[in-house]
C-alpha cells in the first residue's frame, strides 16, 4: 500500500490517465510471456501471477495481479504500468521500459480479469496426485513381485527336511 502511495505521488499527472484501449488477448500473451516485450524486459508471469495463468501458474517471487485493477482503479493501474515504481522492478525496468501499446494492452488485461469468474486448478492437482500415486505403487508391484520367491524356496526346503522329504 505504501508503495502504491508512494506511486500516486511520484508520478505526475500525465501518467495518473487512464490507458488508451488495448487487447486483453494481446495483454495476457505480454503477461505470460509468448509475446516479447519490444524493450527486452521479462513477462510480468516471471514473478506474477493471475488466476487466468493455467496450472501450474505463474512466479510467486511478486503479488498476484488478479484483482489490481479494483485495487488501484484506472488512473492508478496506469500509473503504476508507466512508471513501474516497485523496488525490485525499478533495476529490471528502468532501460528497458514498456511501449504504450504494451502498457494499454496489459492494462485491458488487468481490466478484464476484474469481470471473470474465479476458476480453481485444485481439480487439475488432484489428477496430477493421483496420477502419481498410481504411478509409484505400479513400479513399487513392479520392483518388489519377485522379493520374497527365495525366502519361500528356503522356508519350503526346511519344511521339506524336517519332515523327511514328505512334504
Amino acid at each position: 500500500m505504501i508503495a502504491v502511495a508512494l506511486l500516486l505521488l511520484v508520478s505526475g499527472s500525465a501518467a495518473a490517465q487512464p490507458a488508451p484501449p488495448g487487447s486483453p488477448e494481446t495483454g495476457e500473451a505480454l503477461f505470460t510471456g509468448k509475446v516479447r516485450f519490444t524493450n527486452g524486459g521479462p513477462a510480468c508471469g516471471v514473478c506474477h501471477t493471475t488466476r487466468a495463468v493455467p496450472f501450474p501458474g505463474g512466479g510467486t517471487m511478486g503479488p498476484d495481479l488478479t484483482l489490481i485493477y479494483p485495487r488501484l482503479g484506472a488512473p492508478g493501474l496506469s500509473s503504476a504500468l508507466e512508471t513501474l515504481f516497485f523496488p525490485a522492478m525499478l533495476p529490471i525496468y528502468a532501460y528497458r521500459p514498456l511501449t504504450k501499446e504494451e502498457r494499454s494492452n496489459l492494462f485491458a488485461y488487468f481490466q478484464s480479469l476484474a469481470g471473470e469468474q474465479q476458476h480453481s486448478d485444485t481439480p487439475a492437482v488432484v489428477l496430477i496426485a493421483l496420477a502419481g500415486l498410481v504411478i509409484l505403487i505400479v513400479i513399487t508391484a513392479l520392483a518388489g513381485r519377485n522379493r520374497l520367491k527365495p525366502v519361500r524356496r528356503r522356508l519350503i526346503e526346511r519344511a521339506r527336511l524336517r519332515a523327511g522329504g514328505r512334504v
